[in-house]
């Protein structure tokens, strides 16, 4: 009797546990800090439908624009970290909007768990072709005859975009007029449409737009010359001493369980090691990379340490 009152025992105490469903067991929010139609959304659905399969559950994405991705980055710091609400992130609004802002939204090393990144994307300066410049030098010449009305579009106020025109009006000694969207597909929009003139933004989406001739593209930010962009010099060659790498991984609410962390660390680079996927973002101008959630981690940290320093030696600052 009492070896049965000691099993009896012993089987309530373990029910609690055998009781928790195996994750996932419901669907995941993977949350795009960016209007629809932009590179980070662009990622977030090329990677959400193989997710799904490899996860048995649907991986929906939820696009949250506003605030240079403050908005959708924050949803996420604030959700319950289990798994189920990740960011598919970028350092745009992970690493750039926290040094540049005078009041940081959040604390990117501390406020989110890192789990896998998934790869790099060059960044363009690209022009209207009714904009009287077919290279750098034109450009700057145009820009120094005419302050402070040639418009460039941002993906909003402390994006790396918007930096990345400052530090271009910095060491160019030019002045352009800033115009900050919730997204790259808006500002793309009004861009091939001749309401705004300039646009420093991914190869992703603005070279579809340059090989159908309705953008010139004058620059690469990259520290090389891409495949990207065939034949379009970096803009350091180009006289303007300033390159710059996007990025763009899936990170959740600080505090997950790591066996969750390590099950979407394993499935993400299970799906970037698929041929199709690796096509599908090389075509976007996307160059896959497979990390470990520690990798991934040390990453962030140490691009936060980077871009706190440059925003700080530009002195670039918004509210």
């Amino acid at each position: 009797m009492r070896i049965f009152k000691f099993l009896f025992a012993a089987l309530l105490l373990a029910a609690p546990a055998s009781a928790q469903p195996t994750y996932p067991s419901k669907p995941i929010t993977l949350v795009a800090a960016f209007a629809p139609g932009g590179a980070t959304d662009i990622s977030a659905r090329i990677i959400a439908k193989e997710l799904s399969a490899e996860l048995g559950q649907p991986v929906v994405v939820d696009n949250r624009a506003g605030a240079g991705g403050a908005i959708g980055a924050l949803s996420v710091a604030r959700a319950t970290p289990d798994g189920y609400t990740l960011l598919l992130g970028t350092g745009s609004e992970l690493v750039v909007l926290p040094a540049v802002k005078s009041k940081p939204p959040y604390d990117s090393s501390k406020e989110f768990e890192p789990i896998a990144e998934i790869g790099t994307v060059s960044f363009v300066l690209v022009a209207h072709p009714s904009v009287q410049a077919n290279n750098v030098q034109e450009l700057v010449a145009l820009a120094r005859a005419n302050p402070g009305k040639l418009s460039y579009a941002s993906f909003g106020m402390g994006s790396t975009n918007h930096l990345l025109g400052e530090f271009f009006m910095s060491k160019s000694g030019t002045d352009l007029l800033h115009v900050p969207y919730k997204g790259s597909a808006a500002a793309a929009t009004d861009l091939v449409a001749g309401e705004v003139k300039l646009a420093f933004d991914t190869t992703t989406v603005v070279m579809p737009l340059v090989r159908s001739g309705k953008l010139k593209a004058l620059a690469i930010l990259s520290p090389s010359r891409s495949n990207a962009a065939p034949g379009v010099p970096t803009l350091t060659e180009s006289g303007i001493a300033l390159s710059a790498v996007g990025w763009v991984g899936v990170v959740g609410p600080r505090g997950m369980p790591p066996a969750i962390v390590s099950r979407l660390n394993k499935s993400i680079n299970k799906v970037l090691d698929m041929p199709a996927i690796r096509e599908a973002f090389a075509e976007r101008g996307v160059a896959v990379v497979t990390t470990t959630s520690q990798q991934f981690g040390d990453f962030i940290k140490a691009e936060v340490v980077r871009w706190t320093d440059v925003v700080k030696a530009s002195g670039v600052q918004v509210e």
